[in-house]
């Protein structure tokens, strides 16, 4: 069984899912690579979750 919530945050996408994630076993979040990163294969809101959550963070692409 997997426990899952539905809110809405405003806010910077990485700041609120990193305060999220906070006691979180993993965030999952999806990849789309647009934005400042278009080069990447991550997007800038998976990278800058790399570096703030202190759980897993999975990666699912959008298409």
């Amino acid at each position: 069984d997997v426990h899952v919530t539905h809110e809405v945050f405003t806010g910077h996408p990485v700041e609120e899912l990193a305060r999220a994630a906070e006691h979180a076993l993993a965030v999952v979040v999806g990849r789309r690579g647009r934005g400042g990163y278009t080069g990447m294969r991550i997007g800038s809101v998976v990278h800058g979750l790399l570096h703030r959550a202190h759980c897993p963070v999975i990666t699912v692409p959008t298409e």
